[in-house]
């Protein structure tokens, strides 16, 4: 009986576009800064291995795009051609690749290669160490097309997938070069718009801000990058917590948490006012990069296996959990470095503690409403400090507030109204100046409702009967709704019908 072999090799084309398929423009960008930051760390480690990195002064990694080029420089010792030849330019890390230095943040050998080839058609590189320098030239169009000579006896011939490397001169400032031309019309759309480099700004400076303060410089269209401002608050009355450990896994993990900004004064968002900040929430970080910000779904623990859901009134609270490990394939991240692979066993242990930890908060902002003038005092009194600066420190510390039984429950009522009238309704008052937030509550003390609270069924009587040009009488009364209710009551709903409801249903 005969055997066949199916050719299983996948094609240069398909594999192209798997890889560059659900990766984001920017999170290419990253992926080439990435190797940018490996370098740095590889220059480092030279003077002294197996240790983390704390200084990056001098480094450099630079940025420029338009509509038609994309070019990133960097002086982070350059790549050498035995290792260009072996790995940098093979697609998957072989079992043999050298890793990329101790708490390194490239993974899987695909970062380079997919950011490239998401971008554009033509790809210069230019890289030189101290001792050697290459630079390659490819034409994705033309490489995608390129067979291998055939093989006698062997059918089909398979693709060339190998890139040309030449031998170029050396630079004086050790680095790397990519230069890429004839971008796609949907790249070249995001680098022509005005927005973008802004916003890549602040995701470079919020997902790489450690390394930012530690000295690695990154410019942007001529532009340097500042860090994301990591801080949280203490005083005698708020200690944010911090927990070190290694993992069963192997991997460090460091939890710090605290108050970042003051809680909300109200106890729900402001109507038409953006509740979430780019500072509160947890945030997950692998060697240092940020991998999640500012999170506030079940990615990390709100609204996780029966945990609360984030609610505005969680405001102001900062949680940072940070993984290391001398191998980067033992953290819990995706490829893409924007996700977290939740099921990692050293991950799932530390969201126990962040529940933890988050509850502690949820506690407090319920406490405080107690008495809020008391907690608004003790909260201003805090002040900034650096989050890494945290001292160790085994509870999170807030103050506690007692529960009154005859506490008053407050809750805002907003509704929306013609500027117009609203003007005249300042004018009338007798200050133009003042603000809307005044305008209510200036209009609700001049004109309470002092009636009988009405009920469910009386309102959507009343309802039925609205707008009306004027109030209701008795006779229209017993005739749509069957039954009457005091003057007072009609009279007062006919005037505020349009916001009743918040005065007519809840009794506190």
């Amino acid at each position: 009986m005969a055997t066949h072999k199916a050719h299983a090799t996948p094609t240069k084309d398909f594999f192209v576009r798997m890889i560059t398929k659900d990766i984001s423009l920017e999170d290419c960008i990253l992926d080439l800064i990435d190797n940018c930051l490996d370098g740095a760390r590889k220059a480092r480690h030279a003077e002294g291995p197996g240790v983390r990195v704390d200084d990056y002064s001098g480094f450099v990694a630079k940025v420029d795009f338009e509509a038609n080029r994309f070019d990133i420089v960097d002086n982070c010792g350059g790549i050498k051609i035995s290792e260009a030849i072996d790995y940098a330019f093979h697609f998957g890390r072989r079992a043999n690749t050298p890793t990329d230095g101790d708490y390194s943040i490239g993974l899987y050998g695909i970062g380079m290669k997919r950011a490239i080839f998401k971008i554009g058609n033509v790809i210069d590189i230019h890289s030189s160490t101290s001792a050697e320098a290459f630079k390659t030239h490819i034409n994705v169009t033309e490489w995608l097309g390129k067979d291998a000579v055939p093989e006698p006896g062997k059918q089909p011939p398979s693709e060339d997938w190998d890139f040309d490397l030449d031998d170029a001169e050396r630079i004086q400032e050790t680095g790397t070069k990519i230069a890429i031309t004839e971008l796609y019309q949907g790249i070249s759309a995001q680098f022509a718009n005005p927005t973008f480099a802004n916003s890549l700004s602040r995701i470079v400076g919020r997902d790489y801000a450690q390394f930012l303060a530690k000295g690695f410089e990154i410019i942007v269209n001529g532009q340097r990058v500042l860090g994301f401002d990591f801080v949280v608050r203490e005083s005698e009355h708020f200690k944010a917590i911090r927990l070190q450990y290694t993992d069963d896994s192997g991997v460090e993990v460091d939890i710090i948490a605290g108050m970042a900004g003051l809680p909300p004064e109200d106890l729900e968002p402001p109507e038409g006012k953006r509740a979430e900040t780019d500072y509160y929430g947890w945030f997950v970080l692998c060697n240092d990069r940020v991998v999640i910000a500012s999170d506030k779904s079940n990615r990390t623990v709100w609204g996780d296996d029966g945990f609360p859901f984030w609610h505005y009134q969680y405001n102001g609270f900062i949680g940072v959990v940070s993984f290391h490990s001398r191998n980067a394939n033992q953290l819990p991240w995706t490829t893409t470095k924007r996700e977290v692979d939740s099921s990692h066993p050293a991950y799932r242990r530390a969201v126990v503690k962040m529940k933890e930890i988050s509850r502690s908060w949820i506690n407090y902002t319920n406490e405080r409403k107690s008495d809020m003038d008391e907690a608004k005092r003790r909260e201003a009194g805090a002040t900034p400090m650096p989050l890494f600066n945290v001292a160790p420190r085994a509870s999170l510390e807030v103050p506690r507030f007692v529960a009154t039984t005859n506490r008053v429950v407050v809750a805002n009522i907003s509704y929306a109204k013609p500027a117009s009238e609203v003007a005249k309704v300042k004018k009338s008052l007798g200050n133009s100046n003042m603000t809307n937030k005044e305008v209510g509550l200036k209009g609700v003390a001049a004109d309470p409702i002092m009636v009988p609270h009405l009920t469910i069924k009386e309102k959507i009587a009343l309802d039925r009967m609205m707008p009306s040009p004027h109030s209701p009488t008795d006779g229209e009364m017993d005739g749509a709704a069957g039954f009457r209710l005091l003057r007072d009551q009609i009279d007062a709903y006919h005037r505020h019908y349009r916001h009743y409801p918040m005065f007519g249903e809840i009794q506190l």
